[in-house]
């Protein structure tokens, strides 16, 4: 069954275009994107098509007229229309975006024929509304019980035979867009399809959405057909822990990638840095978490990062929290709360994500997690079995079943030698991400050296309980209704973390937490670090910032007369 929900929200209204999405907040379930399917109201309220196939709508199925329900957005990349005559084809849940999509381009004066296409004619959605808006709409049925008998995909081939388009727009179950872009592909007709992928943070952040390096959520959902060739899509897609899942048993690839070609990263004396003996092209990374796949990785190094830390995997594979699980604290102050749960397929089902970030050639760091000495053992033995260079062991997530880790000095101090034990006999180092929601971060941090740590990442996010003030509940969909701040919050605090670090340790300090810019690396720099993670600003700056950090920094190390980065380290502390 498809409800249509009507929701008086202006602001979102008026800045939704054709093909974009909603985060739909059924509080106290879980927080899901919907694809918007029109805006009505003289643009004032939109309107959402959503069918009962899961425990969030069909609770939300129950809602009345008045209840509350939370929605932000609109988010992602919609439909670009091009061209005087176009074809839209829809199949299935799937034709609810594309009525906006028709709208808008009847606004434009385009002509438009609609392929609707569905199991029987009990299922077809927004026929009549496509005819009143002035479209010629053609319906398929797998049951011929309306239209042409067959899928939507006859019915487009049968069409293309006799009649042309200058574009077609597409949504619709996965191997049926698969087949439409064969079709259109071998017609010339420049194609968009929207992509359907589990959303989690809705802005880029969590990587949850990944299709072949690309975040469906602020990179699609919509695409070029072309974009997506050479991709899992029609393939397999991922999981809520990021496993891969086998949705078409017709590819020859199976589960795998296809491999993006060889990289070579720019050799720049200016950044060149050794840190534990492992050589960076550069200093700047990517901050854990903000890597699920290991094609978005790989585009990390493109951008310009030095080296790539993986998501936390553990020993088993395991979903995360419901949503809400990221959003930013408000608007524009590009702060953010998460509590993702560590979502992971399991160390063991890692290697593939492992295998494609290899193939940038930058040094490769693995962050792990671990409940105990004997899954942290575990965990590390597995590791052993992949081509890293480093492991950062996660002891710091502040809104997980083992948030007290940091708190008990004597068993943290226990996993880190039993991972000492298993990896250093093949010489691979082992940092430890601490975060200062303990009250002795550099105590603590004396203590893992001594148990035989080789670096402290430094800081992981701050614990916070954000509440919605209107319902009097917390927002985030984790039991505790506990969370990580992240972002801008942190950068003041970080900077001093770590100056208060790098006076009592011996060993390198990896910073992280607010770095924005290159005046934040300097100054963490001259604090104390060696090594930058980047995380909260691939929100606002998208992959840029890599390159951007780097130049910056060459300019600022050629023009005041430092030889390398390294110079900077710990400056502050020798004035």
């Amino acid at each position: 069954e498809v409800k249509t929900f009507l929701f008086i929200a202006d602001a979102i209204a008026r800045a939704s275009e054709p093909g974009q999405f909603v985060m739909v907040w059924n509080p106290g379930v879980d927080e899901i994107p919907i694809s918007i399917a029109d805006v009505s109201g003289g643009g004032e309220q939109i309107e959402l098509a959503i069918a009962d196939r899961g425990d969030c709508t069909h609770s939300l199925h129950q809602k009345h007229e008045g209840d509350l329900i939370g929605l932000r957005g609109p988010y992602g990349r919609g439909f670009r229309i091009h061209g005087s005559r176009i074809c839209i084809v829809g199949g299935g849940y799937g034709v609810a975006p594309l009525l906006f999509a028709a709208r808008r381009a009847r606004e434009l004066g385009k002509d438009i024929t609609v392929l609707v296409g569905a199991r029987s004619e009990s299922e077809l959605l927004y026929v009549a509304e496509f005819h009143d808006i002035g479209c010629d709409v053609r319906v398929a049925t797998e049951d011929g019980s309306q239209g042409f008998r067959g899928v939507v995909t006859e019915l487009l081939s049968s069409t293309l035979r006799d009649e042309d388009f200058d574009q077609v727009l597409c949504c619709g179950p996965e191997l049926m867009m698969k087949r439409v872009c064969g079709i259109t592909k071998r017609a010339g007709i420049p194609t968009q399809i929207a992509v359907e992928r589990i959303v989690k943070c809705s802005c880029g952040a969590c990587g949850s959405c990944d299709l072949g390096g690309y975040r469906v959520c602020t990179d699609g959902p919509v695409f070029d057909a072309e974009e997506l060739e050479g991709t899992e899509f029609g393939c397999w897609k991922r999981a809520k822990s990021g496993k891969r899942i086998q949705i078409n048993n017709n590819c020859s690839s199976g589960l795998s990638s296809v491999p993006s070609p060889a990289f070579t990263p720019e050799y720049e004396p200016l950044l060149e840095t050794h840190l534990c003996g492992i050589e960076f092209p550069n200093p700047i990374a990517n901050a854990a978490g903000f890597g699920v796949s290991g094609k978005l990785l790989y585009r990390y190094a493109i951008a310009g990062a030095g080296a790539l830390v993986t998501k936390s995997v553990g020993v088993r594979e395991q979903e995360g929290y419901p949503n809400p699980t990221f959003f930013e604290v408000a608007p524009q102050t590009q702060s953010y709360v998460n509590a993702m749960g560590l979502p992971n397929p399991g160390i063991r089902d890692y290697g593939p994500e492992i295998e494609d970030a290899k193939r940038a050639n930058v040094p490769l760091i693995l962050n792990v997690f671990a409940r105990d000495v004997e899954e942290s053992r575990e965990v590390a033995k597995v590791a052993l079995n992949y081509p890293i260079e480093m492991l950062e062991f996660n002891a710091s997530c502040p809104h997980t079943d083992f948030v007290s880790m940091e708190n008990n000095p004597k068993l943290l101090r226990s996993i880190i030698e039993a991972i000492r034990e298993v990896i250093h006999p093949h010489h691979i180092p082992l940092a430890v991400k601490l975060s200062p929601n303990i009250g002795d971060i550099a105590g603590l941090a004396m203590t893992l050296e001594r148990a035989g740590a080789d670096a402290i990442t430094a800081i992981n996010t701050v614990l916070c309980r954000p509440i919605d003030r209107t319902l009097d509940i917390p927002i985030l969909g984790n039991p505790t209704g506990y969370g990580g701040k992240s972002g801008r919050a942190l950068t003041a605090g970080g900077k001093q973390v770590v100056f208060s670090l790098y006076e009592e340790l011996k060993i390198p300090i990896i910073a992280v937490g607010g770095i924005y810019s290159a005046k934040d690396v300097i100054d963490y720099a001259r604090n104390g670090a060696s090594l930058f993670q980047i995380g909260s600003a691939l929100v606002t700056q998208g992959h840029g910032i890599f390159r951007k950090i780097k130049e910056d920094l060459k300019d600022y190390i050629r023009n005041n007369g430092y030889k390398n980065i390294g110079e900077l380290v710990g400056e502050a502390h020798r004035r």
